[in-house]
């Protein structure tokens, strides 16, 4: 494309020629033959150092406002402007003019995540609305979360059709499972403290762990990307907290804080040693030392968040993928 300021190459004249034709009937005279020849060969000329333009011809590089040229069927390229000062013909180089398109976050686990039982909306559809805020993008949420699964309920629903189609387009995961792997009928046992060391929860540990694994292991073998974001949550408590906790003695208070402590170290090693993003529930809730009362930010049964409190989880998920650095990349390139 010719630039604005470039000067149209002039036209032939117009006026008649100075050499008339032949009248009718009588041939050329030899020199118009020659001057034909000649004209014919500096206008070919002409043409093929593109001076004077050839009409006619279909043009298959139709430029638009956007930038867009006119490519193969089914395919738009885009080209950047041309900077100022750039000669004629110069080519340069290649930006995308078009918006990034929408991402994905796909919820995994418990009824913690499903929010089920909350009649509101929950974390991970929290979530979801505060990237779209934080990225400038839009955000589209598959909650395949189901109230009382387990890690192996998680992992066998990895392999069902519709969570896999949710995987495959994925951009973050957010898995919250483990609680319901446990028989919590021995948390007010003192014979099961301390926690690190009794035979009362190792093998489900170890279970924990190992599913926990298996889980993200299967997530990355589905959706293969590098960029792919998988966060993994532990939990304020893994049973009955609040008023509701306490209503049940103090050593059900003391075997629920450190069974839950120890879960949450399990999540944290297995989301170190998988590359995932470990986002700490208690803190929230219980606060550091584990003294804050989440009454007020769970529903009345004790066990499950209300609105507050998927807000308080939704904004442990953003702050932790921040740090992560993930936000960032999320983000349009700038114009």
């Amino acid at each position: 494309m010719r630039d604005k300021g470039a000067r149209m190459p002039s036209r032939a004249s117009d006026e008649p020629s100075a050499h008339p034709q032949a009248r009718s009937g009588g041939r050329p005279r030899p020199h118009h033959v020659v001057a034909a020849v000649l004209a014919l060969a500096v206008l070919i000329a002409l043409v093929v150092t593109g001076v004077v333009p050839v009409t006619g011809l279909g043009d298959t590089t139709r430029p638009d406002a956007g930038g867009a040229t006119a490519s193969a069927p089914g395919r738009t390229a885009y080209a950047s402007p041309t900077p100022p000062g750039t000669p004629s013909g110069t080519p340069s180089a290649a930006t995308p003019s078009t918006p990034p398109g929408p991402l994905t976050v796909v919820g995994l686990g418990d009824s913690v995540p499903s929010a089920d039982t909350c009649g509101c909306t929950g974390y991970v559809e929290q979530v979801g609305s505060g990237l779209g805020q934080l990225t400038q993008r839009p955000w589209v949420v598959h909650n395949d979360a189901t109230g009382g699964w387990t890690t192996a309920d998680v992992a066998d629903d990895l392999l069902t059709s519709p969570t896999r189609e949710h995987l495959a387009d994925a951009d973050l995961v957010v898995v919250e499972v483990g609680a319901n792997d446990f028989d919590l009928g021995n948390v007010a046992d003192r014979a099961c403290l301390p926690a690190a060391t009794s035979g009362c929860w190792s093998a489900t540990l170890a279970g924990l762990r190992d599913g926990l694994t298996r889980i993200i292991t299967n997530i990355r073998q589905i959706d293969t990307r590098p960029d792919l974001r998988i966060a993994v949550l532990g939990y304020w408590n893994v049973t009955l907290d609040g008023a509701v906790g306490r209503a049940l003695g103090s050593d059900f208070v003391l075997g629920s804080d450190a069974l839950t402590r120890l879960v949450n170290s399990t999540v944290a090693q297995v989301a170190a040693t998988t590359g995932a993003v470990y986002v700490d529930a208690y803190t929230p809730l219980k606060g550091e030392s584990g003294e804050r009362d989440p009454t007020g930010d769970l529903l009345e049964d004790g066990d499950h968040p209300n609105a507050t409190g998927h807000t308080l989880l939704r904004t442990a998920v953003l702050d932790q993928l921040a740090d992560a650095g993930a936000i960032a990349a999320w983000r349009p390139p700038p114009a």
